[in-house]
């Protein structure tokens, strides 16, 4: 069985300019996190989609 991985999920929909985080799956693999996020946030059109693995995202600036 392959580990489980946590994915953002980016989202944009028609008529928005940027991209803005909707939330998060859990996948064993890339495509199956991509399923997963179009199933789940699927209320809108959405003009792009991504999914990222949570640990590809680096922080920039730390809240205090």
């Amino acid at each position: 069985m392959r580990p489980v991985k946590n994915y953002e999920v980016f989202t944009a929909r028609v008529g928005e300019a940027p991209l803005r985080h909707n939330g998060n799956v859990r996948a064993a693999e890339p495509r199956d996190a991509a399923v997963y996020a179009h199933l789940m946030y699927d209320e809108w059109r959405w003009r792009e989609m991504f999914v990222v693995p949570s640990q590809a995202i680096v922080r920039v600036i730390r809240p205090e």
